[in-house]
């Protein structure tokens, strides 16, 4: 039986599954950058009114955001929304850059889960779950995610040039 998570020839699958992950970054990073609540003259308006209404989700007998990421957003995420306001899009930016071209595969996939996980902390579902989940499944496959990526040409290319100059300290030591 094959290993659809380390079986090289399942690679193109994976491809495919982490090019997808990627566009959906990037289409949901280029609708904020360039907002003017976003990453404008009046950034921070959209995410203060994002965490904002999180906390509203806080209360009541079965809450949807949990009392201490409340006591997070209102500590430290509000005090700095025009922080985030730049973090979030140009991050989901760089989340969906490293996933199409396969560069940085498992940071880009350890970045966009944490931003799905806050996300949905948040109290937000819509497509969180589905791409949180896009993400683990590609972190499960490991370097098979990245095998037709950038992370594949560097990885050879360091490997070349360690083994050949381990062959040039063999030769001296000789």
């Amino acid at each position: 039986m094959y290993n659809i998570f380390k079986e090289p020839k399942f690679s193109i699958l994976w491809t495919v599954l982490r090019v997808w992950l990627g566009f959906q970054w990037i289409t949901s990073s280029l609708t904020k950058i360039g907002n003017p609540v976003w990453t404008g003259d009046k950034a921070g308006v959209a995410i203060s009114g994002f965490l904002k209404n999180a906390l509203t989700l806080a209360g009541g007998e079965h809450p949807a955001v949990q009392g201490w990421y409340a006591g997070f957003i209102n500590s430290f995420a509000l005090p700095n929304a025009k922080l985030f306001s730049y973090l979030i899009p140009f991050g989901e930016f760089a989340v969906g850059l490293g996933l199409i071209v396969g560069g940085l595969t498992t940071f880009a996939l350890l970045g966009g889960a944490f931003m799905n996980l806050n996300f949905m902390l948040a109290g937000t579902t819509s497509t969180n779950p589905i791409l949180y989940t896009a993400a683990i499944l590609l972190l499960a496959a490991g370097s098979n995610a990245s095998r037709i990526g950038i992370d594949t040409l560097i990885s050879k290319k360091f490997v070349k040039q360690t083994s050949v100059a381990n062959k040039a300290k063999l030769t001296k030591t000789a």
